[in-house]
């Protein structure tokens, strides 16, 4: 399987598990602050780091695996902020 594809897959994967997750910490939370978006960002940058760490250089893990984890499951669902659509930021109408 092409690099592509396990970044393709990989943002697919972290983006559903991030809008799954970060909607069920912010009904648990209650507030109007966006803490289900600072949850998914922290826990995001977090496996990023590990990810980094222990692929890099290791034959553990191939390249193109290491490709869809960072870029795919962990880059792209932090690139889609979604404060305005939990409630954290409001829209003018």
């Amino acid at each position: 399987m092409s690099m592509l594809a396990y970044v393709l897959l990989g943002g697919i994967a972290g983006t559903l598990g991030r809008y799954a997750l970060q909607g069920w910490i912010q009904e648990r939370a209650g507030t109007g602050f966006p803490i289900g978006t600072l949850a998914i960002n922290l826990a995001g940058s977090l496996v990023l780091g590990f990810v980094v760490r222990f692929a890099t250089g290791s034959a553990v893990i191939s390249p193109e695996v290491r490709a869809g984890l960072t870029i795919g499951f962990c880059g792209g669902p932090r690139r889609g902020n979604g404060a305005a659509r939990r409630g954290g930021v409001r829209r003018q109408q």
